[in-house]
């Protein structure tokens, strides 16, 4: 339990399997929520990770630490290394910086505003890219989600498609910030990441200056060109270029690996794709759902949705410090201690999922009650919950009902090529790159 207070801080242990150097690097990159789930039974909730290089963490994973997230003691602490990534954007601000990016970009988001003209070109991309897939014999199937993943976001922010394998390639440098490399030689991650970076930003303020001058109506640009917070102030071109670039990052990354995972369970488990067949069976005159209401028609998708975002949530880790000592579990935390916490832990906990690794629908298709705070981990929480939750949402329930449609108009079924595959856990959780599918006759 979390209280103010002062104990020994150097009682706490850290998690075995550390090695010279690259310290756990190995481990959370091949099974982060394992190597958490192990400490966490010999150690308790509270131990020491390393993530490379001398850059180390004090992990809690106690059932309150989502509690922690909306705490004003508990403050944002991206590393060196990401700070590359996140820049001066909100997701890595706290305070009134936050709330004054926030309160300009939050009714873009909201499922009234422009997640729902969203919806459309969420639709249009899903449908051009499932009708490809059909005449190919299989295909890689985290690259081809992260491909049609980029290019919803694209569409969305106002970039034009043409240019998506050069963005793909800088999302792909830019991410390699995550791991912890000391030095700046070419060819290092962090020279890498700093040259993409740098393209990525001269090409947003490119697109901003014609979003600023009505070249881009309509665009997630040209909506926060205009954008204003609540005291009516603008965002500057920065402020603006620093949030796209992040949501163009987590616009795509994140949802690629849900839509691959949600992809590959229904290719593997073929009881998931008849119940699913047989929800669209049931509401033959159903469209397209372009909203959350709509899609409450859909109980089995959304458990689905659910049950691998539990499982196969692709942001597994959260960075925090704290600016006045606390005690977690019995242990003074003084301040400015590196903390971590895990989203995705909370999906194998037995006490809030029994049997936890069992893909289970009935944990959400009989539910009459919303997600709680722990359910929706995967998605943050307290003044840093994402923004892009309800476009997450219709991305995954949007891409199961018009594969379905397609396949079954075909007379095909999604197959799992191979073993199934793993979870790898950096630079974001995915499944692995080899994982192939193929759509076959029933």
């Amino acid at each position: 339990m979390l209280s103010l207070g002062r104990t020994d801080r150097g009682t706490i242990p850290t998690a075995a399997g550390e090695l010279p150097f690259v310290g756990h690097l190995p481990f959370l990159h091949r099974d982060a929520i394992g190597l958490l789930r192990s400490s966490s039974s010999a150690l308790g909730p509270l131990f020491w990770v390393n993530f490379g290089f001398a850059h180390r963490r004090l992990f809690y994973v106690g059932a309150d630490a989502l509690d922690l997230l909306r705490m004003p003691e508990m403050v944002m602490d991206y590393p060196k290394n990401l700070e590359k990534i996140v820049g001066r954007s909100m997701a890595a601000q706290d305070g009134p910086l936050h709330r004054h990016m926030r309160s300009a970009i939050n009714p873009s988001f909201s499922p009234r505003g422009f997640a729902k003209e969203a919806s459309a070109t969420i639709a249009s991309v899903l449908t051009s890219r499932i009708d490809a897939w059909l005449q190919q014999e299989s295909f890689a199937i985290h690259a081809a989600m992260r491909d049609l993943a980029l290019e919803i976001i694209l569409r969305i922010c106002g970039v034009p498609t043409a240019e998506l394998r050069a963005w793909n390639r800088a999302y792909h440098e830019l991410l390699l910030s995550v791991y912890p490399i000391p030095g700046r030689l070419p060819g290092l991650p962090a020279y890498r990441s700093a040259r993409a970076r740098a393209w990525i930003d001269d090409r947003l303020r490119e697109l901003l200056a014609l979003a600023r001058g009505g070249g881009a109506a309509g665009s997630l640009l040209e909506m926060l060109s205009n954008a204003r917070d609540d005291e009516g102030e603008p965002l500057s071109d920065q402020e603006i270029i620093d949030n796209v670039r992040a949501i163009l990052l987590a616009g795509h990354e994140t949802s690629a690996s849900i839509l691959a995972w949600i992809i590959i369970v229904l290719s593997r488990e073929s009881e998931l794709w008849s119940a699913l067949c047989e929800e669209h069976t049931a509401a033959p005159d159903a469209s397209v759902p372009m909203s959350a209401r709509e899609a409450q028609r859909f109980p089995v998708a959304h458990a689905i949705f659910r049950e691998v975002l539990r499982l196969y949530a692709p942001g597994w880790f959260i960075f925090r410090t704290v600016t006045d000592a606390i005690t977690l579990h019995g242990r003074r935390i003084p301040r400015s201690t590196p903390l971590a916490f895990s989203p995705t832990y909370f999906g194998y906990d037995p006490t809030l999922f029994p049997d936890p690794d069992r893909f289970d629908l009935s944990r959400w298709r009989d539910r009459t009650s919303p997600p709680g705070p722990l359910e929706l981990a995967a998605f943050g929480g307290g003044p840093h919950f994402c923004l892009g939750y309800n476009v997450a949402c219709i991305e995954a329930l949007q891409l199961q009902f018009i594969l379905v449609r397609a396949l079954r108009s075909a007379g095909l079924v999604p197959h799992l090529e191979g073993v199934s595959p793993k979870h790898v856990y950096l630079p974001l959780g995915h499944p692995t790159a080899a994982t192939r599918v193929a759509f076959r006759p029933c």
